[in-house]
């Protein structure tokens, strides 16, 4: 699931090749740079890293793209030169103008390149979320905190994207979060207060027997701080023996849930501090050749980076 060969075709895609050869050497020379670092994995960890090191590369692209629009800008025809005037450019052609909101699909899916809300708050008070959908096949209603990849989260290879959201709504404890202290055996487990902290949050799910967490990673989206962790379901784990049928991890509210699809399942969970308030990511897929396909993880990278968050209180 790598996505080595993204990151060429991200740069490249933005230089045009018949007006910017001279700057085929700085890009060149950028990508050298960024695939240099090595990369240590173990087989355990080979999927999620592939997933954690995605948002890194389009982080990295963003910086390069930045740098490269920097010197190629000095290298177009209008550009001054060093010390001298500069030089005549050709009027521009009259734009078309912008185009609409692109039109979704017939298929009940949301159209590529258009804003979804992905949250939204039910009273006066709280946080809306909207993301931009980067590929064809994503499903999920506006405002309901559900995107899924072909409608599909489903092992082997399903993908899936979920937001919780604890909000200082009127409705008090309405979008409190709740991490169970055994994901199995959560009707008998369930904490008597909500999480309040980021650090709060990450360190109940780590706490989850049985679901190899990771070392929390410190990380921003649209400028606040969180940090995130992968959390497994183990692969033998048997959903018929736990409560209700329902290998869960955490409760919103009184009465929704984040119950599992299927045992293999792996889940990075991203806990964000918005003005005080939590919001929760759960970008969910499978590892494995028949797991979540490299193409969607590149996609939900795309979705996370692409957040905004606004706060209204």
């Amino acid at each position: 699931m790598s996505t080595d060969r993204e990151l060429p075709r991200i740069l490249r895609s933005w230089l045009h090749e018949d007006r910017h050869e001279v700057a085929e050497p700085i890009v060149d020379t950028v990508l050298a740079k960024i695939s240099s670092t090595p990369q240590r994995r173990t087989r355990r960890t080979a999927g999620r890293d592939s997933l954690v090191n995605t948002y890194l590369k389009y982080a990295l692209a963003a910086a390069a793209v930045v740098v490269i629009a920097v010197v190629v800008i000095n290298l177009l025809p209008g550009s001054p030169a060093p010390g001298g005037e500069p030089s005549p450019s050709p009027q521009p052609t009259p734009s078309a103008t912008a185009s609409a909101e692109p039109s979704a699909p017939t298929d009940g899916s949301l159209a590529v390149g258009s804003s979804h809300v992905l949250w939204a708050r039910l009273g006066a008070y709280g946080i809306d979320i909207n993301v931009t959908i980067p590929g064809a096949g994503w499903f999920g209603a506006p405002g309901e905190g559900v995107l899924k990849k072909n409608n599909n989260a489903d092992a082997p290879d399903g993908a899936g994207l979920i937001v919780f959201a604890r909000t200082n709504d009127i409705l008090v404890g309405l979008g409190d979060v709740y991490v169970y202290g055994d994901p199995c055996h959560w009707a008998t487990t369930k904490p008597s207060t909500p999480v309040e902290t980021v650090d709060e949050a990450i360190a109940a799910l780590s706490a989850q027997p049985s679901r190899d967490a990771t070392s929390p990673v410190d990380v921003t989206y649209d400028g606040y701080a969180g940090k995130y962790i992968t959390l497994h379901v183990p692969d033998d784990a048997v959903f018929s023996d736990c409560d209700e049928g329902e290998f869960r991890t955490l409760v919103e509210g009184q009465d929704t849930p984040r119950s599992h699809e299927d045992p293999g399942q792996f889940d990075l969970f991203t806990v964000l501090d918005v003005n005080g308030e939590l919001v929760i990511f759960d970008v969910a897929y499978y590892e494995g050749a028949e797991g979540t396909p490299g193409s969607v993880l590149d996609e939900m990278a795309a979705i996370m980076t692409s957040a905004t968050l606004e706060y209204v209180d």
